[in-house]
């Protein structure tokens, strides 16, 4: 492998234009023919769930014999503007003239607005909205557009406003919200960029370089994700294009940092003076960090592989788009950046030029390292200390499921369900459907129907029962149950759950009875989610840990060593988020696909870094270094492209802070938290030290096979202290 990676680098530094040009026509192949991301994409978090799980079930049963049940619907709640009661003129004569004029405009995708209800305090009436197709339909959104233009115009003078909310408007405004989203991910994430590359190599070309080719990237990476998704017939979620947009700019500047780091030092070491001689240091650069960037990116990836294991097609689908966008980006490390950076030659660190420092030895990096391995007891114990501080935020943890409440408080459909919420049972957006269909020629027992009806009226909880509805043949009837809770809540959850679904399941005999709307769905989707966590978490730990033996020639103590941090630092992680977004921010809890979103970044990020740092210290022992000076050379060499790598990751995700979808704040400080706490006390001071500790043991069964120090390419160099420190 490292000798292909060798020839590759080779090959990449003395043709570089060959390479620019292949990447070149790539991206315009690929943006020509593939289709665009967007048309794949889908705001339903349940999308996916299988035949296994009720509320799919209760959904085919409708598709069967109440077709436009599972079309989209809506609720438009009127109000005055000023608050108060509704007048008589505005219930009499106003809004039933708006309602006429709505159905009168003609508005494509829009079936019919009736009149349904008027709350009991006479603040609120609510016009029932029906749509030609199911939520998230191209047709449907321009529908949402239309009609809520339509209302403004009508209610317009009156005093008088109409907020539509409801599964169609919920996933149009969940659409807008993340499009908005991922203008500003984008925005900050480059500025945040290219002002860090500028104050770390103080470098034009350095600073600007990257988020060129890294944008150009992100489209490729986009296009092929969705001419997968257009071959495998799937849809992906609304957060995977801010995701892989970060992703992208975060890795691949982490592997631009790795080489750079790596080249400024071999070029202030030998200091070439033509661009031949450029061109070899670069080449001796990359073939020596090739390796670490291709088994960063290899881990990095493999992690992302376990979300093919995840039960829920919302997280599931996360795995292509994702996995593209690294291998991409891993590629683009190897090939298209070594590439550019050998056409810029001698300019590529401009204005500035790479120079030895100067009492290296003297530095605060130089002294950590030295006290790291001279104390490594005391530093692992620290260590350990701070990410037990961690966990201790573990206590408020909790997981919710309420999509709508984590959109930004401007939503419209969010305005609209609060409007309705204050004068209606909260339940009254979402109802919880009931389906009964005969297993035999004759109708379902009405009887039994009535009695269920009944047994679940009289349950604490429930506002209100509706009348049944039979289908054409009357086989099957249906009627729906209006929650006293908001039905994407945790409460809404556990009642549905535990009381809705037993009492409803062998109600009717002879007929089968499944329980469908939002809040069996999220049941579903909670279930769905303990199983993916079955399987993701254990699967990304072996894939990871596969990964890090091959890179480390067959050792386990040391790739064990890593993944114990990585799961400790994950539990870290977590009780850094629920102490952030629970107890001080208060929000209901952490959303629910965060927990396996954050792990796997936390294994992906927490391997990346530590993988730099113990292949240095691999690297060192073979070359005949003592333990103690393998991890202070390496804290040496390495500590500071880690240190830069992170400080880059943690702004490029600080953008998500300013989304203001909770789901992505969370993300966001997840991973902030993941880069700093693995670059700054993991992998600069914990991994190092148990090397000490461990000794050459850490590298266990394989051992480190020496070599001359003098044949090493660190031979008359300084990087750290002298084996004379190796005493405890």
């Amino acid at each position: 492998m490292s000798g292909m990676l060798a020839r590759l680098s080779h090959l990449v530094v003395n043709r570089p234009l060959r390479f620019v040009l292949v990447w070149f026509f790539f991206g315009l192949v690929v943006i020509a023919l593939c289709p665009r991301l967007g048309a794949y994409t889908s705001s339903s978090a349940g999308a996916g769930l299988s035949s296994s799980y009720e509320s799919t079930r209760a959904t085919q049963l409708a598709d069967r014999s109440f077709p436009s049940a599972t079309n989209a619907t809506g609720a438009v709640a009127v109000s005055n503007v000023s608050g108060g009661k509704l007048s008589a003129t505005a219930l009499s004569t106003v809004i039933p003239e708006v309602a006429k004029s709505v159905n009168a405009a003609g508005i494509s995708g829009l079936t019919g607005v009736s009149l349904a209800q008027l709350s009991t305090d006479g603040t609120v009436e609510i016009m029932n909205v029906q749509f030609a197709g199911p939520a998230g339909d191209a047709t449907v959104n321009d529908a949402v557009a239309s009609l809520r233009h339509e209302l403004d115009a009508e209610f317009a003078g009156t005093g008088l406003r109409g907020q539509l909310t409801g599964s169609a408007s919920i996933s149009t405004d969940t659409t807008s919200a993340y499009a908005h989203a991922q203008l500003i991910l984008t925005i900050f994430t480059i500025l945040g960029i290219v002002l860090v590359l500028g104050l770390v190599f103080r470098s034009v070309l350095i600073a600007v370089i990257p988020v060129l080719v890294i944008g150009a990237l992100h489209v490729i990476a986009a296009d092929l994700t969705a001419l997968l998704a257009k071959m495998a017939h799937f849809e992906v979620g609304t957060s995977l294009d801010p995701l892989m947009t970060v992703v992208m700019f975060g890795v691949g500047t982490d592997y631009v940092v790795f080489l750079l780091f790596r080249h400024r030092e071999n070029l202030a070491a030998e200091a070439p003076s033509d661009a031949t001689g450029h061109r070899r240091v670069l080449g001796s650069s990359l073939a020596r960090m090739s390796l670490v960037i291709a088994s960063a990116a290899a881990t990095v990836t493999t992690a992302f592989v376990a979300l093919l294991g995840a039960d829920l097609q919302a997280l599931r689908t996360l795995g292509p788009g994702l996995m593209i966008a690294v291998v991409v980006t891993g590629l683009a490390g190897l090939t298209l950046f070594p590439a550019i950076f050998s056409l810029s030659g001698r300019f590529l660190f401009w204005p500035t030029t790479p120079r030895v420092a100067a009492h290296a030895d003297s530095s605060l990096t130089a002294k950590m390292a030295h006290s790291v391995s001279l104390r490594p007891v005391r530093w692992a114990f620290g260590v350990a200390v701070v990410i037990a501080a961690g966990c201790t935020g573990i206590f408020s943890y909790g997981v919710t499921y309420n999509t709508l409440a984590e959109l930004p408080s401007s939503t419209p459909s969010l305005e609209a369900y609060s409007t309705l919420a204050k004068s209606f049972p909260a339940g009254v957006i979402a109802p919880t459907a009931i389906y009964v269909s005969s297993h035999s020629t004759t109708p379902p027992d009405a009887a039994a129907v009535e009695k269920l009806q009944a047994d679940i009226k009289a349950v604490p909880g429930v506002a209100a029962v509706c009348p049944v509805s039979s289908d054409a043949t009357k086989m099957a009837s249906t009627f729906n149950v209006i929650l006293s809770s908001d039905p994407y809540s945790n409460e809404a959850i556990v009642l549905v759950r535990d009381t809705i679904e037993p009492l409803a399941n062998h109600a009717v005999s002879g007929s089968t009875v499944e329980v469908g709307g939002t809040t069996a769905q999220l049941v579903d989707v909670k279930a769905s989610v303990a199983k993916s966590m079955k399987t993701v978490v254990p699967l990304a730990l072996l894939l990871v840990g596969v990964i890090l033996v091959a890179l480390l020639r067959r050792a386990i103590v040391a790739p064990l060593w890593v993944l114990a941090s990585v799961v400790m630092l994950y539990a870290a992680v977590m009780g850094v988020l629920s102490l952030t977004f629970i107890t001080l921010l208060g929000y209901d809890g952490l959303d629910f696909s965060v927990i396996l979103i954050a792990y796997l970044f936390v294994m992906a990020i927490g391997s990346d870094y530590n993988i730099l740092i113990v292949d240095i210290i691999n690297e060192r022992t073979r070359e005949g270094h003592s333990p103690r000076s393998a991890a202070e050379g390496a804290m040496i060499s390495g500590g500071p492209a880690v240190a830069a790598a992170a400080l880059i990751l943690a702004v490029t995700f600080s953008s998500m802070l300013f989304t203001n979808i909770e789901i992505l704040e969370e993300i966001g400080v997840a991973v902030i938290i993941t880069a700093l706490l693995t670059a700054f006390v993991l992998a600069s001071r914990g991994v190092p030290a148990m090397s000490v500790i461990h000794g050459r043991s850490f590298w266990w069964p394989s051992g480190a096979t020496r070599v001359p120090v003098g044949d090493s390419e660190y031979a008359g160099r300084s990087i750290g202290h002298s084996d004379s420190t190796d005493g405890e």
